[in-house]
């Protein structure tokens, strides 16, 4: 299960990173709407002066990466609490029924410990110009920032090398 959570990550970073450059600005469009699941959700913290912040395209993809190893979050969350976790759910697919009420449900079922932004019209991708690699609508992306600003893009889907990066993320 592990390796299979690596090799979706790999896959998502190396079809769809743009390199962002330093000093470069990641912005969240206004107006996104803040969802979870129940009072079981940690709320967001937009003005948390370190964020991961984590982009996913449902039209593309699935949200059946958040229920591999929901421990992975929990953890996340509990050992880093001064960095605030943002995931950014983007898009709808109407022929694969991915709305607002799928990503609500796919969070219940993961028992996912974040609120997350949900933007249907994928309006944080063509707000920060980021680029698609093989795939043209780059379905999956993190970025660490530092008071908004591109910090890294960290290998969430390796844990050993992810916690090395979060510890050199937190130096700073």
């Amino acid at each position: 299960m592990r390796r299979f959570l690596i090799s979706l990550i790999f896959m998502g970073i190396l079809l769809g990173c743009k390199e962002k450059a330093e000093n470069e600005k990641i912005s969240i469009p206004e107006g996104l709407e803040a969802v979870g699941y129940g009072g079981n959700s940690k709320e967001l913290c937009l003005s948390c002066s370190k964020k991961l912040i984590a982009y996913l395209n449902i039209e593309i993809n699935s949200m059946y990466l958040f229920g591999m190893n929901p421990g992975f979050w929990t953890d996340m969350r509990d050992k880093y609490p001064e960095i605030g976790v943002i995931w950014v759910i983007a898009g709808q697919n109407a022929e694969k029924k991915r709305d607002r009420g799928y990503v609500i449900r796919s969070l219940e079922e993961a028992q996912f410990p974040f609120q997350v932004l949900y933007d249907p019209e994928n309006r944080f991708f063509e707000m920060n110009g980021l680029q698609p690699g093989i795939n043209p609508k780059s379905s999956l992306k993190f970025f660490f920032t530092k008071d908004d600003v591109y910090f890294s893009s960290p290998q969430v889907g390796i844990p050993e090398l992810f916690e090395g990066e979060v510890e050199e993320f937190l130096k700073e």
